[in-house]
């Protein structure tokens, strides 16, 4: 079974990116099977594995709001053999909207990584910058949570 780590912060440009996709890359090449989910609308560890742009691809949209299975939704091998990535895309800036009529939408992510948890050693979640639907799912599926700070003022 895995473990499920939301890296998280309301303030945006602390490094919740950049965690996400290092200690990936850091798990991958120590042979852990690692699994990004990029549940930030603005996309960026997408971009930052090489897929953004890639239109016809499913993404972690297509897992809350058209109930897609994971399992169908994830890039393979990205740049090491033990990484996946369950891409990001734009529309996730309208899905807090869309399910906002949906009961138990707080547990969709819980609910849908079920059928993956026992594929990984670690499923990583890079959470946008608000502490909206997209986070408050991440944060009901994670066992802990990484919260990135700047040493500066205002950094909490």
């Amino acid at each position: 079974m895995s473990r499920v780590i939301a890296i998280a912060n309301q303030k945006g440009g602390v490094g919740k990116t950049t965690t996400a996709i290092n200690l990936g890359a850091a798990l991958a090449v120590a042979e852990q099977r690692t699994l990004i989910i990029d549940i930030d609308p603005q996309g960026n560890a997408t971009s930052g594995l090489g897929l953004e742009g890639r239109a016809s691809r499913p993404t972690v949209y297509d897992v809350l709001v058209n109930r897609r299975s994971v399992s169908s939704c994830i890039a393979r091998g990205v740049h090491f053999d033990h990484l996946d990535l369950l891409p990001s895309t734009r529309d996730l800036v309208g899905a807090e909207i869309e399910l906002v009529g949906e009961g138990g939408r707080e547990t969709i992510l819980r609910r849908a990584l079920a059928e993956v948890r026992d594929a990984y050693d670690f499923i990583l979640v890079d959470c946008p910058p608000s502490l909206g639907l997209l986070t408050l799912n991440t944060l009901t599926a994670a066992d802990s949570v990484l919260i990135p700070i700047q040493c500066e003022f205002y950094a909490l």
